[in-house]
C-alpha cells in the first residue's frame, strides 16, 4: 500500500473479534490507508452506550482525517500532524460529552491511532488501548503509548509493578476517555520509522490476554499482515478471550 505524504510502502491488516466471553462487540477498527491513518476504539463496557460510542467514532473519524489531510501542507511536519490529531480527538470527545454525557456519563470509548507521514509514525492515544513498535533489527517490543487508567498511575507512583498492574482491578478505571468532561487530554508520540519496522495497535482484549513475548513472536511470524492479525486474535482467544479483541498491524516495507 501507499499513502499520500508517506515515504514508504506498507502492508496493513485489521481485525476485530467478539472474544469468548462477551455477548456484544464494542471494539472498532478504523482504516484509512489512502491517508496512512489507522486506529482502534474500545467502547467502555461499564457504560450503556460504550458500543455506540466506539461505533460513532469509527463512523466520523475517516471524514475528519480527510479534512485534516486537506488542512495540512503536502509535506507536513510531524509536529503539525501531532497537533492536528490532538485537536480533533479533543473535538470528538467534547462533542460526545456535550451531546450525550452532560447529564451523566453514558457514552465512552478509548482511541489509539497512528498517522504515517514522511518518515514518521505519529501516534495519538486516549484511554488504555495501546500502540507498539517492533523495530526491524531489535527484539524488544516497545509500548509507545501510555495507559490512561488508575493502574498505570499506581505504577508511575511506584505502588504497583507493571506485572502487578496487568489485570489489577484498577486497570479498568480509565482516567482519560472520549466523552469525558472537558478537557480531554490525549497523548501524541512522534516516532521515526524505517523499512522493516512493525506497528501494532490493539485493545486491552489483546494485550490483557497475550503476553508481550508471544505478541512479538506473532508479529514476526508471517509476511501476511492479515495472517498476523488472525494469529494475534487467536492467541488472545486461546488464553481465554475474556474481552473483545481488536488489532491493526502494519509492516513498513
Amino acid at each position: 500500500m501507499t499513502a499520500d505524504g508517506f515515504d514508504f510502502n506498507f502492508a496493513a491488516g485489521a481485525l476485530i473479534d467478539i472474544g469468548k466471553k462477551r455477548t456484544a462487540n464494542q471494539d472498532e477498527v478504523i482504516a484509512c490507508p489512502e491517508y496512512g491513518f489507522f486506529a482502534v476504539c474500545d467502547g467502555m463496557g461499564g457504560l450503556p452506550g460504550g458500543g455506540d460510542a466506539s461505533q460513532m467514532v469509527a463512523s466520523v473519524l475517516p471524514g475528519i482525517i480527510g479534512q485534516a489531510q486537506r488542512e495540512l501542507s503536502t509535506s507536513p511536519s510531524p509536529d503539525s500532524v501531532a497537533e492536528i490529531l490532538k485537536s480533533y480527538v479533543q473535538m470528538i470527545s467534547n462533542n460526545i460529552y456535550d451531546t450525550v454525557n452532560r447529564r451523566g456519563i453514558a457514552f465512552g470509548s478509548t482511541l489509539c491511532g497512528v498517522w504515517l507521514a514522511g518518515r514518521y509514525a505519529i501516534f495519538v492515544n486516549i484511554g488504555d488501548s495501546r500502540g507498539y513498535i517492533l523495530p526491524r533489527y531489535k527484539w524488544h517490543l516497545r509500548q509507545i503509548t501510555h495507559d490512561h487508567n488508575v493502574a498505570a498511575h499506581l505504577v508511575a507512583q511506584g505502588e504497583l509493578t507493571k506485572s502487578q498492574a496487568q489485570g489489577h482491578p484498577t486497570s479498568s478505571r480509565l482516567t482519560q476517555f472520549l466523552g469525558m468532561p472537558s478537557p480531554a487530554l490525549p497523548d501524541t508520540f512522534i516516532e521515526e520509522i524505517r523499512p522493516g519496522d512493525r506497528i501494532l495497535l490493539c485493545s486491552d482484549g489483546l494485550y490483557g490476554m497475550a503476553a508481550e513475548p508471544q505478541i512479538k513472536r506473532i508479529m514476526r511470524s508471517s509476511k501476511s499482515a492479515v495472517r498476523v492479525c488472525r494469529r494475534l486474535v487467536d492467541a488472545a482467544n486461546g488464553a481465554g478471550g475474556r474481552d473483545n479483541i481488536s488489532a491493526v498491524y502494519l509492516k513498513i516495507q
